[in-house]
């Protein structure tokens, strides 16, 4: 990742070394910051960051395109490969990823943007997207917010290094797969409002249980000052904990209900969507999503609760585009829906009662991947999720990989000689494509699964073969 900065040598090392800065620091101004060799410009700062390999591998490379510092782990060997000339440019840390951090929230510490951070199991890019687009549209460029989902320990510090004196709002996506993430990024940005989309199951191979995952998200208030607010759906899942942790940090919690909390109100639902009236603004909300509708509700109770006029509210609710991946519907010989960006149990049943309004009568069929992180929990979750969709009316359900064969049979006994199921191994996609093939026109077909399953490969050759099939039509 990259980004721009404008700090003197002195005041990087200062905030970052792992012990007193040198008074005898390089007279040296450093214009950028990244953690990838290969983006490394004259005056940038790089910062080895250990995934795969360790990323002091690539210090040499850095040095030869022109890095004017670098962050060191204290006492690694890559320091006696270094010139005088070069070791005077490297700042001894205890961790990067660490230090990172503290220049990050250093740097958001010389601002006064209103900060908001959001998070949840399920929904929480998409919220972050319609906050961001709100407030977007009502201050133009004085707005930032996360980029893709640059949601972790190195995706948060490089969207606060946007920030500049001219940010008035910045709205933060916060990821997690274990406890106590959350919390070093809340800390980070210091958010004034807190926002958790949702509790569900994912990560519940880490975390234990979905009790555990709500004091997981409940982190977000780590960095809040007492006063601060916290909004969630009035349904959320394991409210005591989150209200619990609330209390303790002196924030207060404001539970958002679609329809009944202010601004927006629901006129009608249909299979393309919703009309809602935002303030006296009337809304076509384009997605027959229940759950993005829920998203839209936290979203417009954020932006309306800071001041932000009903009208722009609503302009931006009606113009709402979600980002790839995410419940996007491609029309041919099928209705092929696009859900395929990542997946995990609670967020499969919401786009089965999505499809289910977007389908207005029509068979939908479920193409679902392994959900992953679910650890001893998996064989269940998957099995509960064969049979809600068996209840749901679902009417095929093709299951890919090796835990989703729980799915199909759960699915298989709950749905008997109501649907058809099939289990397919994860590389044989001709195969699933070509049963998939003989399904009748206009179904619509919803895929979807964990990242690493990559169904958008699927979603491809499905297309084509439904492109193909409609131009014999």
């Amino acid at each position: 990742m990259f980004a721009r900065i404008d700090y003197d040598f002195f005041t990087v090392a200062s905030v970052c070394s792992a012990g007193a800065p040198s008074v005898h620091a390089p007279q040296t101004r450093i214009r950028s910051i990244t953690t990838s060799s290969l983006e490394v410009e004259p005056g940038s700062l790089f910062v080895p960051l250990t995934d795969r390999r360790d990323g002091h591998e690539f210090i040499a490379d850095a040095l030869s395109r022109g890095a004017s510092a670098l962050l060191v782990r204290r006492g690694h060997a890559v320091l006696q490969s270094l010139s005088g000339p070069q070791r005077a440019t490297a700042i001894e840390v205890d961790d990067p990823q660490l230090a990172l951090g503290r220049l990050a929230a250093f740097h958001r510490g010389r601002f006064a943007p209103l900060v908001i951070a959001v998070t949840g199991s399920n929904g929480k890019t998409t919220t972050k997207e319609m906050i961001g687009q709100i407030f977007r549209r009502a201050l133009g460029r004085h707005v930032l917010y996360t980029e893709k989902n640059y949601n972790n320990h190195i995706g948060v510090p490089f969207t606060l290094f946007r920030i500049t004196k001219e940010t008035r709002v910045a709205v933060i996506e916060m990821g997690m797969n274990h406890a106590g993430e959350i919390d070093f990024l809340s800390r980070m940005a210091r958010p004034h409002i807190s926002v958790i989309s949702s509790i569900g199951h994912a990560h519940i191979e880490f975390l234990g249980s979905r009790h555990n995952i709500a004091l997981a998200k409940a982190e977000i208030m780590a960095g809040q000052n007492k006063g601060g607010v916290l909004y969630v759906p009035a349904n959320v899942a394991e409210f005591t904990a989150l209200a619990s942790r609330a209390r303790s940090n002196g924030i207060a919690i404001k539970k958002i209900q679609p329809g009944r909390s202010a601004p927006l109100k629901i006129k009608a639902k249909g299979a393309r969507g919703y009309e809602l009236l935002i303030g006296d603004h009337p809304v076509n909300f384009r997605h027959a999503n229940s759950a993005w509708l829920s998203n839209l509700a936290l979203a417009a109770a954020v932006a309306h609760d800071a001041g932000i006029e009903a009208e722009i509210i609503a302009k931006a609710a009606s113009a709402f585009r979600a980002p790839d991946g995410r419940m996007q519907v491609r029309r041919g010989y099928f209705h092929v829906i696009d859900d395929g960006y990542n997946a995990n149990p609670d967020s499969a049943i919401a786009s089965i009662a999505a499809a289910q309004q977007y389908a207005d009568g029509r068979p939908v069929v479920c193409v679902f991947g392994d959900f992953k992180e679910l650890g001893k929990f998996s064989k269940a979750l998957h099995q509960w999720t064969g049979r809600e969709a068996a209840k749901a009316g679902v009417a095929a359900f093709y299951g890919i990989g090796r835990d989703m064969r729980f799915a199909v049979q759960a699915y298989g006994r709950a749905a008997r000689k109501k649907g058809r199921s099939y289990a397919f191994e994860r590389g044989n996609v001709a195969a699933i494509v070509e049963r998939l093939r003989q399904e009748s026109r206009g179904s619509v077909i919803l895929v979807k699964g964990s990242r690493s399953m990559q169904m958008e490969e699927i979603v491809e050759a499905l297309l084509a073969a439904s492109t193909a099939r409609e131009r014999k039509k």
